[in-house]
Formats: structure tokens, C-alpha cells, sequence
């Protein structure tokens, strides 16, 4: 078994704190409007505040905070959000799926289903092919090349 974690390179200081400053103005907003409706709907203000609490703190947890794991298991490559401790099951892919796993170029037109990797910048990263329910699909990863050399053996 073989286990990966790819996570940021840099740490976005600066956007998390322009996400959290402009999460709380929206909230504060959304108060400040729905306070005029308290007298007809006397909850409405909590549940909108508590409903846009869960929203922005999870998307800037999400965003910013999670790394991606890969593991190759005997005939099976999983890829995983990690959050914390723990791990969220992303893409289940039995080998035998996998009709490709090249290098990515720029000049490639392709759409991914998934991009297991953070940013913009995909040098050293890999394009995987698989098939699921008759239509392909693609898949946009960082494996290390042991990873990569391991994975090229068992899908040829």
C-alpha cells in the first residue's frame, strides 16, 4: 500500500482573512436586513445567521484548509479530502478502469471530472483516464514517480 498527501505549497494568509472579513460583513448585512422582518417572523434572523455561519465557515475550511491523499491498494487507486484527522472518500477507481495515466500539457483541451491538486500551476502533474458507466472521464493528480512508475506497470 502506497499513501500520498498533497497539500499547499503556500499558506493563503491574506484570502483566508478577506474570506472571513467578508463573510462576517455578509452576516452582519443579513442581520441588519432580516431585523426588519423579526416582527412578522421572530426566528427568521437566527436560523439566516446560524444557516450562513455553517455555510462560510465550512466553504473557507474546505477551501483552504484540506489536503488531498492518494492511495494505491492492491488493485485499487482512492483519493480522499482530508480535513483535520479525518478523510473524506472523494474517487474509488479499480485499476482495471484506468485505460491512461499520462503527463498533463498545457496544450491539452481536456475537462476533469476531478483536480486532486491546489492552485493553477500543473507542472509535474498527471492526467488519469477512466471509464464509469460507458462514458470517459479524467481525473487531474500530483503523484510522486514511484507513485507514477508503480501505477504505469499495473495499468498496462
Amino acid at each position: 500500500m502506497m499513501i500520498e498527501v498533497e497539500e499547499r505549497k503556500e499558506k493563503p494568509y491574506l484570502k483566508v482573512f478577506t474570506s472571513v472579513i467578508g463573510s462576517v460583513v455578509l452576516i452582519d448585512f443579513t442581520i441588519f436586513i432580516a431585523n426588519k422582518y423579526t416582527g412578522k417572523y421572530p426566528y427568521l434572523t437566527n436560523i439566516i445567521v446560524l444557516f450562513l455561519l455553517i455555510f462560510t465557515c465550512s466553504l473557507i475550511i474546505i477551501k483552504f484548509f484540506s489536503k488531498y491523499s492518494y492511495t494505491l491498494e492492491d488493485d485499487q487507486l482512492n483519493f480522499h479530502r482530508l480535513i483535520g484527522k479525518r478523510a473524506f472518500p472523494m474517487l474509488q477507481l479499480d485499476l482495471k478502469d484506468i485505460s491512461n495515466i499520462r503527463p498533463y500539457r498545457d496544450d491539452s483541451d481536456l475537462s476533469f471530472k476531478y483536480k486532486f491538486v491546489f492552485g493553477n500551476n500543473y507542472t509535474d502533474c498527471y492526467v488519469g483516464e477512466y471509464v464509469a458507466n460507458g462514458n470517459e472521464y479524467y481525473f487531474l493528480f500530483k503523484p510522486s514517480a514511484k507513485m507514477y512508475n508503480v501505477l504505469s506497470k499495473k495499468i498496462k
